[in-house]
């Protein structure tokens, strides 16, 4: 049989991954960043997640990941090179084991030469459910058989979309490519009972490449259209276009490759399976210029149920996230724009009974549709935060890099893995951005006297023009922090990672990331402000200088953020830099650029004595160029998971004589109208590759948090409650281990 060698191969492990999933993802994977910038040149590189045999050849990515040229934060491509005519390229991918309802897959594929026998396949531990091959110079579906039956042509050089809705209780899939049916109900090719794989492999006999990205495995939900499984200019059989013009396009508003939207001028209809109950809708959409005639409309058996046509000081060429919980059995519903509530218990217009549609009309954009079922709170939900009262005033902030959502992340948990017995999280391995996973850490912050989170802010390097849609790593805040149900017990702000991400020019800051900024997190009541003054940080100065043309462009670029900052009714901005050298000239280069302060991400080292005089020296220096100053500390730096051991940590009693010599030595001795002495920065909070990290955890449990709610915080008796195995299950979802 031509694909016998396919539907032989094993699973590494044995064992399900059994997990508690009713709607969410099961696999959403980018290949983004798997190697880490510091990674020695002559260690392999893992993919994070994924079993892999290169026995064939190898995989390739761009950007190289090799820093500092090949530094950053997205994704161009991802490919599968086979170069043996006697072997292939296989990956795996254990998913939640899956026994019932419907699954979703979606992947895009090219090829740049003809390889047949490749396979893309759902599979359980044994063999193959659903299975998709090339033969002939065609896409194909296995049948039962075992032989090929064609669904399209594959053409040189042209990328395809697929998507296949899976069945477990039928045993039966209909696929789609580029958005046309072309299999509809169609038998298993063997009647698998489970899905837990999914199987990407070139061809046994041939040699090519196979550009792979994304591959994405979700369930639970009515619609789910990111329209990554499209094809461009024409419109998804199983949404109806009824007037004017509706097409999927490329709009490069996010890391590649899901830049794929739907460009409407007219109405365009989705029906789904009538939904009675109480149901969530999100969308993501942007009017190119006139801002009049566009709605968003639910509705059930004909009747218009809600209406979403109007927002206040509405943007053009702005995407705007919107979630509405509608409620037929109250007729109201509940409106979030951009992650902010918009109306409460806004009531319907029609009586219904159920939703069964959503239609979008006018001249806009619109991606990222979602339509799933309300799930209350589980009774076992994270308890409520008690929050520990600040003492005298201090705020502490801590530093964040949200690298840990895997498959759309920096890296990946494989590279942690091996060090799980000082690192592991006690979350587990954590889908960060999970509202329940982000109440946690909430909880674990507010309860240690933790103020604020900076949040390390990235826009992907490859959607420079282009009005924001997707930050990366953004998962903590958009999904997290913005759903969390403990959300307002804490603030939050961002830093603009402006290394390996973040590039612009004055032109898109002016049109993309200042209004995205100040629509997305300024206005939101969550975000960190004095005396209702945003806080900002920017990573780089040297980065920013060079983006903007030199000194003068960086300076004018701060000066347009304030104008803007002020004209959307702020008082004003409190910028900080970053700066961690010690370099007089550094300094005076940033409060030239028009900074109020600056302080430090990390100092590299498990030497207390190191920090304090760093801090020292820092401190004199700002004195010396008039630039404001933040302490900061560091419970330590070792790179040992990003392959480079070159640091440790702080034992407890240190870390908190150090938190003690900052706030009774330090922070008195810095001006007196200084923020420095109020705000202490605290690096960081879950960096596990690059080894700082207070998020407690299997070396560190809640020592570092401890030592600062005593220090910063009333203190006193208090119990730290971790989540069970039951809970964890919940989100560690993404990563199959443990």
């Amino acid at each position: 049989m031509l694909f016998a060698n396919v539907i032989s191969v094993r699973a590494a492990s044995p064992t399900p991954l059994v997990r508690d999933v009713t709607t969410g993802y099961l696999l959403n994977c980018f290949f983004m960043s798997p190697q880490p910038y510091c990674w020695p040149t002559n260690r392999e590189v893992m993919l994070s997640g994924w079993e892999t045999d290169r026995s064939g050849g190898y995989f390739a990515y761009h950007p190289t990941c090799i820093y500092p040229e090949g530094f950053g934060f997205h994704t161009d491509w991802f490919k599968l090179v086979d170069t043996n005519r006697h072997g292939a390229i296989t990956l795996k991918h254990q998913i939640a084991r899956q026994t019932e309802g419907r699954l979703t897959l979606e992947f895009r594929f090219m090829f740049p030469a003809r390889m047949d026998g490749a396979c893309w396949q759902l599979r359980d531990l044994e063999q193959a459910g659903v299975s998709l091959i090339t033969a002939d110079g065609n896409l194909c579906m296995e049948a039962r058989n075992g032989k090929p039956v064609p669904l399209a042509p594959v053409r040189d050089g042209r990328e395809y979309g697929v998507k296949v809705v899976a069945d477990l209780a039928a045993k039966t899939a209909s696929v789609f490519v580029d958005g046309a049916l072309k299999a509809s109900s169609a038998p298993f090719a063997h009647p698998v009972r489970t899905i837990d794989y999914f199987l990407a492999k070139t061809g046994d006999a041939a040699t090519g490449e196979m550009f792979l990205n994304p591959v994405n495995i979700h369930k639970g939900y009515a619609v789910n259209e990111s329209f990554v499984a499209c094809g461009t200019g024409e419109m998804p059989d199983d949404w109806t276009a009824e007037s004017g013009t509706a097409r999927v396009e490329q709009f490069e508003c996010g890391t590649k490759l899901d830049i794929f939207s739907l460009r409407l001028n007219g109405l365009a209809i989705k029906r789904f399976a009538p939904m009675k109950n109480k149901t969530v809708i999100e969308c993501r959409f942007l009017l190119p210029a006139k801002k009049e005639g566009w709605r968003v409309e639910l509705s059930g058996r004909g009747k218009t149920a809600f209406v979403l046509d109007t927002l206040k000081d509405c943007r053009s060429n702005l995407w705007y996230m919107a979630k509405i919980i509608a409620d037929p059995a109250t007729g109201t519903a509940d409106v979030f724009i951009n992650g902010k509530p918009a109306a409460k218990g806004a009531s319907f217009r029609n009586k219904v009974r159920m939703l069964d549609m959503i239609r979008f009309a006018g001249d806009l954009w619109v991606d990222d549709v979602l339509v799933y079922p309300w799930r209350d709170w589980p009774s076992d939900y994270v308890p409520e935060p008690k929050p520990a009262v600040a003492k005298d005033g201090y705020i502490p902030g801590v530093q964040s890099c949200n690298l840990w959502r895997e498959g759309t992340s920096y890296a990946g948990w494989d590279y942690v893995y091996p060090y799980r017995d000082k690192r592991k999280p006690y979350l587990g391995w954590y889908d960060e951005g999970n509202p329940e996973e982000t109440d946690w850490e909430i909880k674990w912050q507010v309860e240690h006297g933790i103020a604020f989170e900076q949040h390390c802010w990235y826009r992907p390097n490859n959607a420079i023009n282009h009005p924001i849609k997707d930050g990366v790593l953004d998962q903590s805040i958009i999904k997290g922090l913005f759903n969390a149900r403990y959300s307002s017990l804490k603030k939050f702000t961002i830093m603009c990672t402006d290394d390996g991400a973040c590039e612009s020019n004055p032109e898109d800051f002016k049109d993309n990331i200042i209004p995205y900024w100040i629509e997305y997190f300024f206005k939101d009541p969550r975000y960190f402000k004095i005396d209702g003054k945003p806080v900002l940080s920017i990573y780089h100065y040297a980065n920013w200088i060079r983006m903007f043309g030199g000194a003068e462009g960086g300076r004018a670029a701060i000066r347009l953020l304030r104008e803007e900052v002020f004209r959307a009714g702020f008082p004003g901005l409190i910028l900080m830099m970053e700066e961690r050298s010690g370099d007089e000239n550094a300094l005076r280069a940033i409060k030239a650029l028009g900074a109020d302060y600056c302080y430090s991400y990390t100092w590299f080292s498990q030497d207390p004595k190191f920090q304090y005089d760093r801090m020292t020296r820092e401190r004199e220096l700002c004195r010396a160029v008039g630039l404001g100053l933040l302490p900061s500390i560091s419970m330590g730096w070792d790179r040992e998971a990003w392959g480079v051991h070159d640091g440790g940590w702080l034992s407890f009693p240190d870390y908190k004589n150090l938190a003690l010599w900052t706030r009774d030595e330090y922070m008195p001795s810095l001006p007196a109208d200084s923020l420095g002495r109020r705000i202490v920065m605290l690096a960081n909070w879950c960096e596990f590759g690059e080894g700082h990290f207070m998020l407690p955890n299997a070396s560190g449990g809640f020592g570092y948090l401890d030592a600062l709610r005593d220090v910063f915080a009333q203190g006193g008796p208090h119990q730290d409650v971790v989540p069970t195995e039951r809970q964890k299950r919940r989100f560690t979802v993404l990563y199959p281990k443990d």
